[in-house]
């Protein structure tokens, strides 16, 4: 028994959905297509699995991996800095000194 989950296109990337359809690999198989500025999913509950779960767990699981997008995207300055620090310190880079 299959059922359909629509995302809307502008709050939902592309990513965050397969990312989330990704991680209920273990209690259903996702396809996912677009339509009408939406993303949908054609979700296939394996058996013994209860759709209602499974809906709660891929809404769930777009909030999470959108929230973590976000988050990578608001830090990657200074993750990005911390990296070039800690490369500059470690005498890789030609003619630069190591102390």
């Amino acid at each position: 028994m299959s059922f359909v989950v629509a995302f809307d296109a502008k709050t939902v990337t592309l990513d965050a959905l397969q990312r989330a359809a990704y991680a209920l690999s273990d209690a259903a198989t996702v396809n996912i297509r677009e339509g009408d500025g939406e993303l949908i999913c054609d979700v296939y509950p394996r058996e013994g699995v209860s759709p209602d779960e499974v809906e709660h767990r891929i809404r769930i699981g777009v909030i999470d991996q959108m929230l973590r997008l976000r988050i990578a995207e608001q830090t990657e300055p200074v993750r990005n800095l911390i990296f070039a620090l800690a490369f500059s310190q470690t005498g890789l880079i030609p003619g630069e000194p190591v102390e």
